[in-house]
């Protein structure tokens, strides 16, 4: 077997393979013996049924098997031989494979680009500094009262007001006619948080409880709902129910309510500060690593495997299917266009492909790799942060083929720890935001 390799790109290649005659011929004389011993042709005993004879029936499939064979136990060793490791599935060329002929083939196939890293310790970086006010946990304490709110429907017989709760049967009309799925009964909105349509919310201010409103609403013709997309919508809106919000008091009874070791307002406070410093930590700590792995991915410029980026937007848009899936609707039902989708997804998959190829350019160099302790570690970790059960969260975690992506975490955290313990890092009150990162580079 005879093989060339030709760089088409930093990470295409062509491969033209060619297996010599007499293993194309031995490949052939063995697949027309075995079919000799099962067929039955009249006139011949199995087993001995003239080679011509076979030939005459049987050689489109046979050639076809032989073909796949060859094809088959070729392009493993290829692959062993030349150390290209296709990402994802290569396309092939294949000729035509004739008695007493060499038979040749193709192989088109996407690789990991080769390119140099530029030198990634020391790199200058800045980090926030953690500063949690009291500010900080008052506000987090009336996040916990809106949580434990209670709404109750308003005695008195006023009109909406903004901020209030209605509760609403609604549906949609098009040219006179009930639009398909636009409606709903016992609807709960609030009105001026915008989560309904807008002009609904708006349109419901000064009704009563029983009141009846027709609202005109003209959606604009990228509305992301094709079926309201550039119509002229009739909202016919029937009040059952004004609600208000009312929150509990905060002392120390509200606060005995939230957990067993809290007796106190005051260890409220001390366990929200607790917590907040914690996630604060976290994502100072996140932050960081994207502002230093931005900086040591803009080093570098080498082309992107296509097969990796459209792979990384399949994957987002599956995801997004998802999501629809687990609330109970139908992505094709939204009017979501998926090209638009993509081409929406793709900045963010080139810079995920970009960055997941740096940081195994980094592991290779610096050796780095996860060891089965570190991934129980991991999973106690997990366990402790989430307080779950530390082998209902693995079994969890192996019945959805999650371990994976999960080792997968921890290694790209291993690698992002590494590069940190060898940057520059200055602290600073405030972090300035990307845009103007970008300005300052420029």
């Amino acid at each position: 077997m005879e093989t060339n390799i030709e760089e088409i790109s930093q990470v295409k290649r062509r491969i033209d393979v060619e297996i010599d005659a007499e293993e194309v011929n031995k490949k052939l004389d063995q697949a027309y013996r075995e079919i000799s011993k099962s067929v039955k042709v009249k006139g011949f005993r199995p087993g001995k049924v003239p080679r011509r004879i076979l030939e005459q029936y049987y050689s489109k499939q046979i050639l076809s098997d032989v073909k796949s064979d060859l094809i088959e136990k070729s392009f493993s060793k290829v692959i062993e031989e030349t150390r290209l490791f296709p990402l994802g599935r290569p396309s092939l060329e294949d000729g035509a494979i004739r008695p007493g002929e060499s038979f040749k083939y193709t192989i088109h196939m996407e690789v990991k680009p080769d390119f140099e890293l530029k030198d990634y310790m020391g790199i200058p970086v800045e980090k926030e500094i953690l500063n949690i006010s009291e500010d900080d946990v008052d506000k987090k304490l009336e996040e916990i009262r809106e949580a434990h709110a209670n709404l109750t429907s308003i005695t008195e017989h006023r009109e909406i007001q903004d901020a209030d709760y209605a509760i609403i049967d609604y549906e949609g009309f098009w040219n006179e006619k009930p639009l398909k799925d636009v409606k709903g009964q016992d609807f709960l909105i609030q009105v001026g948080s915008k989560s309904f349509y807008p002009e609904v919310e708006s349109g419901i201010v000064g009704l009563k409880k029983g009141a009846e409103e027709n609202i005109e609403i003209d959606f604009k013709e990228d509305f992301h709902d094709k079926r309201l997309a550039g119509k002229r919508v009739t909202f016919s809106i029937t009040i059952k129910d004004i609600k208000k919000k009312e929150l509990p008091e905060l002392n120390d009874d509200f606060a005995k309510g939230l957990g067993s070791d809290i007796k106190f307002l005051s260890d409220l406070r001390m366990r929200v500060k607790e917590d907040i410093t914690l996630q604060e930590e976290r994502r100072i700590d996140r932050e960081l690593k994207k502002r230093l792995l931005r900086k040591i991915t803009g080093a570098v410029d080498f082309e992107l495997p296509e097969i990796a980026v459209e792979n990384e937007i399949e994957r987002s848009i599956a995801m997004i299917k998802q999501n629809f899936l687990m609330r109970g609707a139908q992505f094709e039902s939204a009017g979501i266009s998926e090209e638009k989708m993509r081409e929406d997804f793709r900045k963010g998959a080139e810079e995920k492909v970009k960055e997941d190829l740096v940081l195994s350019k980094i592991a290779d160099s610096e050796d780095i790799g996860i060891e089965e302790h570190e991934i129980r570690e991991g999973f106690q970790k997990l366990a402790a942060e989430t307080g779950r059960d530390l082998a209902t969260l693995q079994r969890y975690y192996e019945e959805n083929n999650l371990v994976d992506s999960f080792k997968n975490q921890l290694f790209v955290e291993k690698i992002l720890n590494h590069c940190v313990q060898g940057a520059n890092i200055t602290e600073v009150k405030e972090v300035p935001t990307e845009s103007q990162e970008d300005r300052k580079e420029l």
